[in-house]
């Protein structure tokens, strides 16, 4: 709740009262960005004030639980708020950011505090606004280029105006910025190959934060920040759909669905990273265009995009490795022999795999958690899952009595 900006400071107030015993090491660092982050945002003159005084208290009694060279870094920042401090990390298991907006004061110098505490690398990178997609394709174009792992995935690209290093599980890395000068809704993105259609947001670029602040939505309608990005403007929108929310829906399958939408649907959900489908896609997952009738079901395909832990073929299942290094490499094996093990960490990303030498590593395990993240419909609405569900059990056949009977003009809340 801290890291989404809502009700802070009950979420702190609780926080306090949480045992040494019964917090998570790695969450640390990441929820310390984010409340001096917040201390920060506040002007100097409230810093204070009872809820800013929590804040403080909160991030000196984390502090003391990190390794000295991270507690005193902390301190440091706590006595030095005169930049505003912005925290943006990564939910896992998710491919998403913990911040779909932010917003900051034009021209004005921020600092960016990027965490990924996910299983997969990610980067954090700002473009200008109109060019997301130009973006996203120039780096999914790219990403098997020479240069791709050197330059962090970051397409080169005269749009960009910050870019993160490509961070693996459990890094950190601190960004200097100046706001651009001129207001707007300035796209961010993680590069990494297979990311751009799901993992990013909008740093929404005002004249006056504080008057935004005051009333984001009387303000915006003052001042009018036009959307130029298509992608954008789901931003904000998270329904967490559960299986009850559709099941009633399911006949609906039967005819009058968009092909056109299901088929653009399962390449923006990224399905087509993992899975094949009307000649499309990879095989890191089932071939849908091969499943048995008993598992395409509406009711099963419903299930496993919901719910992708609860059903994984044995074949289908990543692992987890410790190394001696005391790195954690999750992913799916792709190739082993006596000397080494070839993972792929991301199977939407068209690189290398990752080569691990068996003399360095000290355990292994196999993961109850799919590598298909959760939350794939969050950001459509009902009509377009239907319309994506029937593109999946149709197997992208366009003839299927599923599409027949649309009218070509769209579902009313596309």
């Amino acid at each position: 709740m801290i890291k989404s900006d809502r009700q802070r400071t009950t979420a702190i107030a609780a926080l306090r009262g949480l045992s040494d015993a019964h917090w998570d090491a790695k969450e640390l660092p990441s929820l310390v960005d984010n409340l001096v982050g917040y201390l920060s945002s506040i002007p100097a003159r409230l810093r204070t004030s009872g809820s800013a005084t929590e804040a403080v208290e909160l991030v000196k009694s984390l502090a003391s639980k990190l390794p000295p060279d991270l507690a005193k870094a902390a301190n440091d920042r706590l006595q030095n708020l005169d930049v505003r401090t912005i925290a943006v990390g990564t939910v896992v298991e998710r491919m998403i950011y913990d911040k779909e907006r932010i917003a900051i004061e034009a021209g004005k110098p921020v600092e960016f505090r990027f965490a990924n505490t996910d299983n997969m690398p990610h980067n954090f990178v700002i473009i200008q606004p109109g060019s997301l997609e130009e973006v996203g394709l120039k780096a999914e174009a790219t990403a098997q280029d020479a240069d791709a792992r050197e330059r962090n995935f970051v397409p080169k690209s005269d749009k960009i105006l910050l870019a993160s290093k490509l961070l693996n599980p459990g890094e950190t890395q601190a960004l200097s910025f100046d706001a651009p000068k001129e207001p707007g809704m300035y796209p961010y993105v993680c590069t990494y190959p297979g990311h751009w259609r799901r993992m990013f947001g909008v740093l929404v670029v005002v004249g006056n934060l504080d008057q935004y602040n005051s009333d984001p939505e009387g303000y915006l309608a003052a001042n009018p920040l036009p959307i130029r990005d298509e992608l954008l403007k789901s931003a904000g929108r998270n329904t967490e759909w559960k299986i009850e929310d559709l099941a009633g829906d399911l006949k609906a399958l039967k005819s009058g669905r968009s092909y056109e939408v299901g088929k653009s649907l399962f390449a923006a959900a990224s399905c087509v990273g993992c899975h094949k489908l009307g000649g499309e896609g990879k095989e890191f997952g089932p071939d849908l265009s091969k499943l048995d009738d008993k598992k395409m079901t509406a009711e099963y395909v419903l299930k496993s995009i919901l719910q992708p832990s609860a059903d994984i073929e044995d074949k289908y299942r990543a692992r987890i490795f410790q190394m001696d290094s005391d790195a954690i490499i999750t992913g799916m094996v792709i190739e082993e022999n006596d000397k080494e093990v070839k993972v792929m960490v991301d199977p939407l990303a068209k690189g290398d795999p990752t080569v691990l030498a068996k003399d360095e590593i000290m355990g292994s395990k196999v993961s109850a958690v799919s590598t298909m993240p959760m939350g794939l419909l969050n950001k459509l609405t009902k009509e377009e899952i239907l319309d994506l569900m029937a593109y999946v059990l149709a197997r992208g056949d366009k003839k299927s009595p599923a599409f027949q009977g649309h009218d070509h003009g769209g579902h009313g809340d596309h």
